[in-house]
């Protein structure tokens, strides 16, 4: 397919959802976006104290540098960290359809939405909304990473490490300081920076742990983000080439895949791998009928320690089931199915729900006969 590409025109962004002011509010002020950016405050305080406490009353011209290099830093983690939750990715608009016809035959269509999803665009179950060049959801954004706050997110998940290193070097300094204030009263006398109490060396203990753990976290997501950006790819686009070059591995003679963004402007194969892709999940789904039900709780005590241990880790939900429903399952984790309900109208005319539900349940959901009959669902 040729000549689709990302469109810029504004409508098709849905402004009541992407740019009003009250949902900008209620993306900004939540608890993922709230505790993120007091954790960057707390960690600027306990750094400008470690400058005040031990810089300051000796090297004023280099501690009044520390301090504004401080301030800049925790205000640029701020200001990126703050405008990607602001911004929103930008979502494709209700019932969206290409300008061209027949463009529809290479586009997915969302029956969510209501619409044609755009090239690299993609459907967040968390935020019922068609996104953008869609990347991933993050909580701590509130929202999902974008076309329109990739940048954003990007700046912060690379300054974010680079700040939290810089309040390890001062937290650590000013512990050791501490610890060795013996030496320095040996070598030097008195000096006002051995001065401390309890709390102080608390706060900084704990500053510490937190800062590092934030240098490993978002460090090595910074370092996945700019191994995506520099091959032009998005977290899902990743993992449907992954998933496109295992599919093409069974075929016989299977025609040479090329990745189309980062060569310029060219045929669109990935589009027409992923509508490859879900034909043939849905022809290789294996139908179970459930007789035993679930809630949907994480605390599946009842079905086995194994698979109480074992929940799967990939951010999708947990469904609920009922005697006698049927589920198309199309793979599994441990003691867990993931597939979709089937209402009694899906059964009936054969089309999908306009809302399929679609979750994790446990396989002792199903009898073991019926598992041994229909084999076992693809691992993930």
């Amino acid at each position: 397919m040729w000549g689709i590409t990302m469109p810029t025109d504004p409508l098709l962004l849905n402004d009541s959802v992407c740019r009003s002011f009250s949902s900008r509010c209620r993306r900004l002020f939540h608890s993922g976006p709230i505790f993120g950016m007091g954790l960057v405050i707390f960690l600027t305080l306990a750094s400008l104290s470690v400058v005040i406490s031990t810089f300051l009353p000796f090297r004023k011209i280099f501690a009044t540098a520390n301090a504004f290099f401080c301030v800049f830093l925790s205000f640029y983690i701020l200001r990126s960290y703050a405008l990607a939750a602001w911004l929103g990715p930008g979502f494709v608009k209700f019932g969206w359809q290409p300008i061209d016809p027949r463009d529809k035959a290479f586009l997915q269509f969302c029956t969510v939405c209501d619409g044609y999803k755009p090239p690299r665009s993609h459907h967040c179950h968390t935020c019922g909304r068609c996104v953008l060049k869609m990347d991933h959801h993050c909580p701590w954004i509130n929202g999902c990473v974008g076309h329109l706050n990739h940048g954003y997110f990007l700046h912060f998940v690379l300054s974010a490490p680079i700040g939290c290193l810089y309040c390890c070097s001062l937290c650590s300094y000013r512990i050791y300081f501490v610890l060795t204030r013996s030496y320095a009263l040996y070598r030097f006398g008195y000096d006002y920076r051995i001065l401390f109490n309890f709390y102080e060396i608390a706060i900084l203990l704990i500053a510490l742990g937190l800062a590092f753990g934030v240098i490993l976290a978002v460090g090595g997501l910074g370092y996945c983000q700019m191994k995506g950006i520099l091959r032009n790819r998005t977290v899902i686009e990743d993992w449907i080439m992954t998933k496109a070059s295992d599919r093409r591995g069974s075929e016989s003679n299977p025609k040479p895949m090329v990745y189309p963004y980062d060569l310029g402007w060219k045929r669109n194969l990935l589009q027409i791998e992923q509508l490859k892709q879900k034909n043939l999940k849905s022809k290789t789904a294996i139908p179970f009928r459930i007789e035993r039900a679930y809630s949907g709780s994480m605390l599946a005590v009842s079905y086995g320690w194994r698979t109480c241990c074992c929940p799967p880790c990939s951010g999708e939900n947990l469904m609920a089931v009922a005697v006698g429903h049927t589920v198309l399952v199309t793979r599994a984790h441990k003691g867990w199915y993931y597939g979709q309900l089937v209402s009694a109208t899906e059964e009936g005319d054969g089309h999908s729900a306009k809302t399929p539900i679609k979750g994790w349940f446990p396989k002792a959901c199903v009898s073991v006969a019926a598992n041994r009959n229909r084999g076992k669902a693809k691992q993930s």
